[in-house]
């Protein structure tokens, strides 16, 4: 309904679980950190959090990227009896294809070792993951803990992950499930989004659907945070309803008043709000039932935690290992920025003797906080956009941008994007830790990309950073004057005419006139033009045709090319 009003080309808190939208935290990193840990190293792996934290949004997100040699049963009922848990199972895993009505506990645990077994020796691993585990009864439970004895001399046949609310943990406390609590090899407790967490993944939100990351002003985002206590669905309702009631009084801006009234008329009380946990918990079934298929779906904008020890898989759902392309090189000018070069750059045509061969470059993390390395590596792109971002302060950096005329683009991609895009970039890196850690990508030479982790800079080629790298980055651009979000056909606003003038001078063969309207002749010229550039061709302006029109432009862009 509000969408040609704010200038969206989707509802930015809408109920569709799109991939675009995945936001992580630093909890819902580390939380991702254990699933992943479940699904490739084996073990018993319990993940708890309040209802609407993304539990199940993280889950499904991680299975749609399974590796092809790991077997999944995804539990979706937990109110089973032994044999119906055993008899599910066994479906799930193509194990028995017509269950008989005499068939027995040790019937089923029989025939599932002999497959786990025979998948053992085919290279294969097996999953069981079983979503609302809250809901398991204490015999269950117990029959659960007696899966974990299928093994080898050396290895786990049947992995398990278990999802549930914070009940789980006090029904893993009774004494008679003392054996069962003491097998689970890692465990992580979801918590909401922080106040800083809240403000990205508004914008977040906002940018993906292709508008104004600035339409919820300052205020309306600590209300917002404050009233859903941080709880992603939550923040989703209340925002959703808050947009309606700005665009039913025709502003383009979201208020704290509209977020106020748009949670007291979710929570349907007419004075109370909803505040933190305990009050999520209370309207929970309320709010499940209406409106379950709510989930957050961007980049995380950690606060430092405790690290958890546990291994760090290889791969993310965010980028399949192996599989950036080789870069290309791009034509525009470096940015001057201080360099300490740990790797000498390759020897030139001349030499004598040819050089060795250039040995891989090893990233070491700094021991500075997560949250400060993010804002360190910000601190490079601001610079080389001519601008001071004094990452003492306590401001998000995507929250600092628009201030100075630049904007916030996060995506998933590939080296050969990053080339493509030929900016300055901070990137998100893994090591064996549960949470990422961050460098700003200044340059690039020879093959070479220059990047600088908290206050080390080296040179490293993309095959230096394939286990580390799997296609998240952040870049800035400059955006147009009046900017107020992505523009589409009937939008009418200055901005448009901006936007014809800049055609008019790529091709001054076709003139657009000074219309402030998007018209069908617009929206034309905007598709062939995308078709050129090998992007999207849906006559949709939005961030990443901006950058191509001003890159065509010779506007003073920083590059990371000579």
């Amino acid at each position: 309904m509000y969408q040609n009003h704010f200038g969206f080309n989707q509802a930015p808190f809408s109920i569709a679980p799109d991939p675009r939208f995945l936001f992580l935290s630093e909890s819902h990193n580390e939380a991702l950190a254990h699933l992943l840990y479940g699904f490739t190293h084996g073990g018993f792996v319990l993940i708890t959090g309040e209802v609407g934290t993304g539990k199940t949004t993280l889950l499904r997100n991680l299975l749609d990227k399974t590796p092809a040699d790991i077997d999944v049963a995804f539990i979706l009922n937990p109110r089973l009896t032994v044999r119906e848990l055993l008899e599910t199972l066994c479906e799930e895993l193509g194990v028995i294809r017509q269950s008989r009505e005499g068939d027995s506990v040790k019937h089923y645990i029989d025939v599932l070792n002999q497959h786990l077994l025979e998948t053992h020796r085919h290279g294969r691993s097996t999953v069981m993951i079983i979503d609302e585990a809250q809901n398991l009864s204490p015999a269950v439970l117990e029959q659960i803990r007696l899966l974990t004895n299928l093994e080898t001399n050396d290895k786990k046949l049947l992995r398990i992950i278990l999802l549930g609310q914070p009940e789980l943990l006090d029904m893993l406390a009774r004494r008679q499930l003392r054996q069962l609590s003491q097998r689970i090899t890692a465990r992580y407790h979801l918590r909401p989004l922080s106040k800083e967490d809240t403000f990205n993944y508004v914008s977040h939100r906002l940018e993906c659907a292709g508008g104004n990351p600035g339409i919820f002003i300052h205020r309306a985002v600590s209300a917002l945070y404050r009233l859903s206590g941080g709880t992603p669905r939550l923040i989703n309702i209340i925002a959703d309803r808050a947009l309606l009631g700005a665009y039913v009084e025709g502003t383009h801006e979201v208020t704290a008043n509209h977020v106020r009234k748009a949670a007291r008329e979710v929570s349907g009380e007419g004075r109370r709000y909803l505040t933190r946990a305990h009050v999520v918990s209370a309207t929970g079934l309320v709010l499940v039932a209406a409106l379950s298929t709510y989930a957050w779906l961007n980049w995380n904008s950690p606060t430092q935690t405790a690290a958890r020890q546990i291994p760090q898989p290889q791969t993310t759902p965010a980028q399949p290992q192996n599989t950036a392309p080789p870069a290309t090189k791009s034509v525009v000018a470096e940015p001057q920025v201080n360099k300490t070069i740990d790797q000498p750059r390759p020897s030139s045509a001349t030499d004598t003797n040819p050089p060795p061969l250039r040995q891989t470059i090893v990233i070491s993390r700094p021991d500075i906080a997560t949250f400060e390395l993010q804002r360190q590596a910000f601190a490079h792109i601001f610079a080389a956009w001519g601008n001071d971002f004094d990452k003492s302060q306590a401001v998000v950096p995507c929250d600092y941008a628009p201030k100075v005329g630049l904007q916030c683009l996060r995506r998933n991609g590939s080296w050969g994007e990053l080339q493509r895009l030929n900016s300055p970039a901070v990137i998100e890196l893994w090591d064996d830790q549960p949470s990422p850690y961050f460098a700003a990508i200044v340059s690039f030479d020879a093959g070479l990309y220059e990047i600088v982790v908290g206050d080390r800079t080296y040179r490293v080629h993309p095959r230096d950073l394939r286990d580390s790298w799997f296609g998240r980055y952040v870049i800035l651009w400059q955006t147009p004057p009046n900017y107020r979000g992505s523009l589409r056909q009937g939008d009418e606003h200055t901005t448009v005419t901006w936007l014809r003038n800049k055609l008019t001078r790529l091709d001054p063969t076709n003139p657009q006139g000074n219309s402030p309207f998007f018209d069908d002749n617009l929206v034309t010229v905007v598709r062939a033009f995308q078709q050129q550039e090998g992007l999207i061709a849906d006559g949709v302006v939005g961030p990443l045709t901006w950058i191509r029109i001003t890159d065509h432009l010779d506007f003073p862009t920083p590059g990371i090319s000579d």
